[in-house]
């Protein structure tokens, strides 16, 4: 089952550009939380149990509840048609965190390392193979970047290239104590994601080799001041595009630019709630065209207009801003950093699972400052996968008795 869903994940985006229901299973595999619960409910006699200690899911429940009731105050949008949907697309990814942790705690990583690995060898291959016929034919879409084309292969976006190889590294990370030439698929991983040319691609293949490098060659662990030591050469690769999009003369018409500037603005105008779901910057506020476009002066900024809506969802961290307000954003950053602090503990687990999931929200944080990152579908088979590891976390403390409940 494990190396069908990998399989479809990686294959979905291509599916999905010519059967078109293949797109709602991103739903229906997330509402397999609602019977997992349930199922969990019912072992534990119908009592509702948490922990102690403060986890992410309790900032997560808090984000929602401060973006459901800012949409019950302002009713900028249709709640059954717009805020619940978007509700549910801020959910998905910790819910596929959720998802995973079931699906696949019965499984015993060790017992299927090596076929994983042969598998991971089949797709890079089969993208070998592709980039070869399209460097002949010119078969698959591409734009021209520094004088190169781009590779986007059969995917509709070089971004969702991106994340497959992101999902595939975290994969080769886990069972390279399997794989005698990890090092070898890795590099030509890291290759694929450059070859799109994104400066966020170049980012994340930077934030995998420093891991790498810190976990596996000099035994230490990740802190926050290490991972801050990654922002200055970062921002150096992203320099070009920070400097068309925040600094050149296109600030006026450049829909990345104004969804953030506006963020701030709708923030302070609706504090401390923001806007409600499916207002701002979010996939729903475009399905029925959110008021607040045309009263922040948007709807006649490229890609923000009624009848150009390409780049509504082109950003994430103004669509948390601007939607759920400072109090939201600080409860969502606060997930965030006690999800990071839960990997942390996974270095006594398992230093491969550690590296792994690291790689896995280091580039969904390095793509959240240029995308919608952690609401975009393919953030959901890199978060099932982490909630496979991090469920190690807890198989560790119900041995060691370290888990309190209340």
């Amino acid at each position: 089952m494990f190396i069908i869903i990998l399989y479809f994940f990686v294959f979905k985006d291509f599916l999905e550009q010519y059967i078109s229901w293949v797109g709602y299973t991103d739903e229906l595999f997330v509402l397999l939380a609602v019977p997992i619960f349930v199922f969990d409910l019912k072992k534990s006699h119908f009592i509702l149990r948490f922990k102690r200690q403060v986890g992410y899911g309790r900032c997560v429940i808090l984000f929602l509840i401060i973006g459901f009731v800012s949409s019950f105050v302002y009713k900028y949008q249709d709640f059954i048609r717009i805020v619940l949907p978007d509700l549910l697309l801020c959910s998905k990814y910790w819910l596929s965190l959720y998802v995973g942790k079931h699906i696949f705690k019965g499984m015993n990583l060790d017992d299927f390392k090596k076929n994983i690995y042969e598998h991971i060898k089949v797709i890079a291959c089969f993208y070998v193979i592709c980039m070869c016929i399209d460097s002949q034919l010119h078969i698959f879409a591409g734009e021209f970047r520094y004088g190169l084309k781009t590779t986007q292969l059969m995917y509709s976006h070089p971004t969702v290239f991106v994340a497959c190889c992101i999902l595939l590294i975290m994969l080769l990370i886990v069972v390279k104590d399997q794989a005698d030439q990890w090092k070898w698929w890795l590099a030509l991983l890291l290759f694929f994601m450059c070859s799109t040319l994104r400066s966020k691609a170049f980012g994340g293949a930077i934030a995998v080799v420093l891991i790498c490098y810190f976990v596996f060659y000099r035994k230490k662990k990740i802190r926050v001041r290490t991972l801050l030591m990654f922002v200055p050469l970062i921002i150096v690769i992203a320099w070009e595009q920070i400097e068309f999009y925040f600094f050149s003369s296109i600030q006026s018409d450049s829909a990345r630019y104004q969804l953030l500037a506006k963020s701030f603005e709708i923030a302070k105008d609706h504090f401390p709630l923001g806007s409600g779901f499916g207002t701002f910057a979010s996939y729903y506020s475009g399905v029925r065209y959110s008021p607040l476009y045309k009263i922040y002066g948007l709807s006649a900024v490229n890609g923000l207009s009624m009848s150009n809506r390409a780049f509504m969802s082109d950003s994430f961290w103004p669509m948390i801003l601007g939607q759920t307000g400072w109090f939201g954003c600080i409860a969502y950053i606060g997930a965030l950093a006690l999800l990071f602090m839960e990997i942390q503990k996974l270095r006594k687990v398992n230093c491969d699972y550690y590296a792994a999931s690291l790689c896995g929200l280091s580039y969904l944080l390095i793509a959240s400052m240029a995308e919608s990152a952690f609401v975009h579908p393919l953030a959901i088979p890199i978060a099932t996968f982490m909630g496979c590891l991090l469920k190690k976390n807890e198989d560790r403390e119900e041995k060691m008795g370290l888990t309190n409940t209340e």
